[in-house]
């Protein structure tokens, strides 16, 4: 029994599949965001599932997200842009930066972790409310060993900056909802994965482990108040090029 080869497509069926026109395709492949299609002869080229797989993606990525191409690239390329290095460079990298990055209360037990339903009496918002935000990602719900619902300091934390947003004005009722503000988690997971692929590129194989762990904590406090700076920045800017605009 033989394997059945895989369906190629031209380029009206992928127009058709995608609803996306042929001169942006063929831009996503120019800035390399789409792998180029096979060419069996000079001026035939033949496409494939993964083709339309990418283009979707592409499309939701700007009319869901709204992210530019550069990012969006950054994104689909992730898996073949893993470190080079293993991570057995630095074995006990997690263990010890979690220990230098964790609050006094982080060494407590699961078991003092403020419990869901206490946290979400504090700060206002029902249980329900909570778990959106962990289907969202925002935070992570741990369970005790009597099986309770609590959720890590840091967690906790997240949880009572990102409410105090109500207070001032950014209601549900607005818009601002945890699925609204899915962006944040995917722009967040997607940024800590190119520093940890730089990361291991530059330094795998170079510094000894204690070296890179005392980098691995300073980098981490200094770019945490970059992009604090940055974010406000681009922000300011942002607003003033929209009102020079009109």
């Amino acid at each position: 029994m033989t394997d059945t080869p895989a369906k190629t497509l031209k380029m009206r069926e992928l127009e058709a599949r995608t609803g996306v026109g042929r001169e942006a395709i063929r831009f996503y492949i120019r800035e390399g965001l789409l792998p180029e299609p096979e060419r069996p002869k000079r001026n035939v080229a033949n496409y494939s599932e993964d083709h339309v797989i990418r283009v979707k993606a592409i499309k939701r990525l700007q009319e869901e997200r709204f992210l530019p191409l550069s990012v969006i690239k950054a994104i689909l390329n992730a898996d073949e842009a893993a470190p080079a290095a293993s991570a057995e460079a630095f074995p006990h990298l997690d263990t010890l930066l979690s220990t230098r990055l964790a609050a006094p209360e982080d060494a407590l037990p699961p078991e003092r972790w403020p419990a869901l339903a206490d946290l979400a009496a504090e700060v206002g918002e029902s249980e329900a409310h909570v778990h959106d935000m962990v289907r969202v990602g925002f935070v992570e719900i741990v369970r005790d060993d009597a099986g309770a619902e609590r959720l890590s300091p840091r967690d906790a934390a997240i949880m009572r900056l990102w409410c105090g947003l109500k207070k001032e004005g950014f209601t549900e009722e607005l818009g601002f909802t945890p699925d609204a503000s899915r962006f944040y988690v995917e722009f967040v997971d997607w940024l800590a994965s190119q520093e940890i692929r730089l990361f291991y590129e530059h330094m795998a194989d170079k510094v000894a482990e204690p070296e890179a762990v005392r980098a691995a904590e300073r980098g981490i406090e200094i770019v945490n108040q970059v992009l604090g700076l940055m974010r406000t920045r681009a922000l300011l800017k942002g607003l003033r090029n929209l009102n020079q605009s009109q």
